[in-house]
C-alpha cells in the first residue's frame, strides 16, 4: 500500500485543483477579473508578457484549466505569430511536465492495477509505436490535450517518442487556434471569417478521417 501513495497524492492534488477552480467561480472571484485590463497589461510588458504567458501555460495542467481558451487568448493578446510561438513553448513544456509527473508518481501504481487485456494490448502498442500514437492523438483535436499527456506518462511510451510526437503534433493546432484568437481583434473582417473557415477545416477533417476509418473497419469485418 505504501508504494501506491504517490498515485493517491496525485489524485488528491487534481481534486483539490478542480475544487479550487469551482470555488473561484462560485464566489465570483473569477467573474470579477477584468480581462481587458489583463490583456493591456500583458501587451505593455512586451516580451516579459510573453514569458509570463509561457509560465502560466506550462503550469496550467496542474490546475486542470482547459487549454483551448488559453490558446485563443494568447493569439488575441500577442497576435497570430507570437501567440503561436509562445503557445508552442508553453504547451510543449506543460505537456512534458504532465508526462513527467505521472511517469514518476503514477506509473508503478498503474502497472499493478493494469488488468484489462485491452489496456495491456494498448500499452504494448504504445511502447512499440509510441511516436505515431502520440502524433496521431496530438493532431486530432477531439482528444483531450491533458488526457493524452497524463495518460502517456502512465503508459510504456518512451520519453523521446512522446516528446517528438507532441512537439510536432501540436504545431497545426497552435497555428489554427492562434490565428483564430488573433482574429477576435477584427471581428467582422475578412480575416475573422477566414480564421473561422480555417478552424472549421481543422476540426472537420479529423472527423471525416475518423468516419472513413470506421467505415473501412466495418467493411473489413
Amino acid at each position: 500500500m505504501a508504494r501506491s501513495k504517490p498515485l493517491w497524492l496525485l489524485i488528491m492534488w487534481f481534486l483539490a485543483a478542480g475544487a479550487g477552480l469551482l470555488i473561484l467561480k462560485w464566489t465570483g472571484v473569477w467573474d470579477s477579473l477584468d480581462l481587458d485590463v489583463i490583456t493591456e497589461w500583458l501587451r505593455d510588458l512586451g516580451p516579459l508578457g510573453g514569458l509570463f504567458y509561457i509560465i502560466v501555460y506550462t503550469l496550467r495542467p496542474l490546475v486542470l484549466f482547459p487549454a483551448t481558451p488559453l490558446t485563443l487568448y494568447g493569439g488575441y493578446v500577442f497576435g497570430a505569430f507570437w501567440g503561436t510561438i509562445y503557445d508552442f513553448i508553453g504547451a510543449g513544456a506543460g505537456a512534458l511536465l504532465s508526462f513527467y509527473i505521472t511517469r514518476k508518481w503514477g506509473r508503478s501504481s498503474f502497472q499493478r492495477i493494469l488488468k484489462s487485456k485491452k489496456l495491456q494490448s494498448f500499452d504494448q502498442k504504445a511502447e512499440q509505436r509510441g511516436f505515431m500514437v502520440i502524433l496521431y492523438m496530438r493532431l486530432m483535436p477531439f482528444f483531450p490535450f491533458d488526457g493524452i499527456s497524463y495518460g502517456a506518462g502512465l503508459s510504456k511510451i518512451r520519453f523521446w517518442d512522446y516528446t517528438w510526437g507532441t512537439l510536432i503534433g501540436i504545431i497545426p493546432g497552435a497555428v489554427v487556434y492562434n490565428v483564430f484568437g488573433a482574429s477576435f481583434q477584427e471581428i467582422g473582417s475578412w480575416k475573422f471569417y477566414a480564421a473561422i473557415a480555417m478552424y472549421v477545416l481543422f476540426a472537420g477533417v479529423p472527423l471525416i478521417f475518423k468516419k472513413r476509418q470506421a467505415f473501412k473497419a466495418r467493411d473489413g469485418a
